[in-house]
């Protein structure tokens, strides 16, 4: 996907890359950007999410635009922040709580919670569902909370309340707050990941109505680049998480018109700025 959308831009534009691999001084980085008007940051997954975002900082230090802004991720892909906002905003999302990780437990109340439905723990700042646990029963919510610990020691917890799903979940990607792609996420579990070995993808039409929510939560975010993952039981939709560099592959032949799409987008962006 990359090199498709790097090609597709430099048919217009004057492509600058920086990877993030390499070691690059400050003053090279100046050097290399500084004709440059906007910056597209697609390096925010793990492990080096964090590298990604020390870069956007870095140029929006310069002054420059960075699409999606190192906010984005702080803010948007916080889960406990997203849960906020879509309160905020009326924006239908499951019940969620933050959970202390070394604070004294509120067993009472979690147990009062696990009796009505099950919860899902995650990690607040993870992807590909690498640290998602459901859980039942107290027990299994302290064994599984420890699971969450070990794996991602530095990350707040959240639950969130299961919402059955029929082992499908939906991921709606919006390119300047519309939405340029729909797909439906077809599992074995309850959980999927976009892993194409456990799961199948196929792309759907959306009713204006969720069309509609979708572009409404994209703007509340401030994602101008957004994948939404959304859960729909009993004909409701809701909002599970936003990514702010969503992956672009999950229908390969697809690929090529959604690429244009952001590529057309970008050199909007560049255009407008000068």
């Amino acid at each position: 996907m990359d090199e498709v959308l790097i090609k597709l831009l430099e048919k217009k534009l004057n492509v600058v890359r920086i990877p993030f691999e390499e070691q690059i001084s400050l003053d090279d980085i100046k050097e290399k950007t500084k004709r440059c008007k906007v910056i597209f940051n697609f390096a925010t997954w793990e492990p080096v999410t964090f590298e990604g975002i020390e870069l956007s900082k870095t140029f929006e230090e310069l002054g420059k635009k960075v699409i999606d802004s190192s906010q984005s991720f702080f803010y948007r892909e916080d889960k406990w922040m997203l849960y906020l906002k879509c309160l905020n905003y009326d924006l239908p999302t499951p019940k969620t709580y933050l959970i202390p990780k070394e604070a004294k437990y509120n067993s009472k109340l979690i147990k009062k919670i696990l009796k009505e439905k099950p919860l899902v723990l995650k990690s607040v700042f993870s992807n590909a569902g690498l640290c998602v646990e459901k859980v039942s029963d107290y027990g299994m919510y302290l064994k599984k909370l420890k699971k969450l610990v070990s794996r991602n020691s530095s990350s707040p917890i959240i639950a969130q309340e299961f919402i059955p799903n029929s082992n499908r979940s939906y991921r709606i990607t919006l390119v300047n707050h519309k939405v340029a792609q729909a797909v439906v996420k077809i599992g074995k579990s309850w959980k999927q990941v976009g892993n194409e070995k456990k799961e199948h993808f196929r792309k759907i039409e959306l009713s204006e109505d969720l069309k509609d929510l979708c572009e409404k939560a994209s703007k509340a975010f401030g994602l101008k680049i957004c994948g939404l993952d959304l859960i729909n039981n009993d004909n409701k939709w809701y909002i599970i998480e936003a990514n702010s560099c969503p992956a672009l592959d999950f229908i390969y032949a697809d690929m090529p018109r959604l690429a244009k799409v952001l590529a057309d987008y970008l050199y909007s962006e560049c255009k407008r700025l000068g």
